[in-house]
């Protein structure tokens, strides 16, 4: 019965006959499409996209073909920053910084401390993400186009 009573006050309360935590769903509803709306708009445009504190990247780094490059090439985050990889090209890419995984190792350089990492041949449309937790410079590069350049850097403060 305790739980009639409250339905019932809910109800009362604004006279719709609708539940408040009924009317409050369109509501959530409308702040996640929203937020969804701007993560495709900063995606798209290549803007930074600061949503640590939900858990999600801080910065979304594009993976262009023509020519095939990182953008940005350079872009500087906070410890405990995510960054997410796009590929939205129409080729294979990668994130390498993997000295083991590379053809000229000088072009992966990691903080003392810091793991090495390695997306994996990425298909076109999907995402790589990683946090970084130790300070420092990271250099890495995409493996199928290092011949290329596509080289990128991290700067972490």
């Amino acid at each position: 019965m305790g739980s009639m009573v409250m339905r019932s006050l809910e109800t009362c309360s604004t006279g719709s006959g609708v539940p408040a935590r009924e009317r409050r769903r369109p509501l959530a509803r409308g702040f996640l499409a929203l937020g969804a709306g701007l993560a495709l708009a900063a995606a798209v445009l290549g803007l930074p996209l600061d949503l640590n504190a939900a858990g999600k990247a801080a910065v979304v780094v594009k993976m262009s073909d023509k020519p095939p490059k990182f953008m940005p090439e350079t872009l500087t985050i906070k410890v405990g920053d995510t960054v997410e990889w796009v590929n939205n090209a129409k080729t294979l890419h990668s994130v390498d910084a993997d000295p083991s995984m590379v053809q000229r190792p000088a072009d992966v350089v990691l903080p003392k401390g810091a793991k090495a990492f390695d997306s994996g041949f990425m298909q076109p449309g999907a995402t790589f993400d990683y946090t970084f937790t130790v300070p420092g410079t990271y250099k890495y590069t995409c493996v199928p186009h290092e011949k290329d350049a596509m080289n990128g850097t991290v700067i972490v403060k």
